[in-house]
């Protein structure tokens, strides 16, 4: 019977102790981030951010190589699309473009150099040229734009 309490004591001092070497190290189990970015510039790829969950904050993100300057340090995304489709309506000059897949955060600096996650993303973007002779004219900047990322997926830092 001593050996039993004798061993389920050295059990309960472990778990406290490696609770207690977590807690020091920063090691807390994964929570679910939420990334919203958002653009309407037709000749930037970069968007504003706002990133929801454990990190709340804002900054840009470019949406071509995926890198976000947050304040206190850089994150790195990569993606994988799963799905994706493009229409043009010639009566009403509006080109849809959506993408949807998964995502992985490949690298940080300063504040976010310990960040990875990973997590599904879906992007809609909407743009509009105006006509020309009384059809689109196709090669030439919209006139207006917009462009919606959402991101979400567990997160740890």
């Amino acid at each position: 019977m001593k050996f039993i309490a004798a061993a389920a004591t050295a059990l309960v001092l472990a778990i406290i102790g490696l609770t207690a070497a977590n807690a020091a190290a920063g090691t807390r189990p994964p929570a679910t981030e939420h990334f919203e970015a958002m653009s309407t510039n037709p000749v930037s790829a970069v968007a504003t951010l706002i990133a929801r969950g454990p990190i709340t904050i804002g900054g840009t993100v470019n949406l071509e190589t995926g890198r976000a300057v947050l304040r206190g340090g850089k994150l790195t995304l990569t993606h994988h699309q799963l799905h994706g489709s493009s229409t043009f309506n010639s009566r009403t000059c509006l080109a849809t473009v959506t993408s949807s897949g998964t995502y992985r955060i490949t690298g940080g600096t300063g504040r976010y150099r310990h960040v990875g996650g990973h997590g599904h993303y879906r992007l809609t973007a909407y743009a509009i040229v105006g006509k020309v002779h009384g059809k689109c004219a196709t090669k030439v900047v919209p006139y207006a734009q917009e462009t919606l990322l959402t991101a979400s997926g567990p997160i740890r830092q």
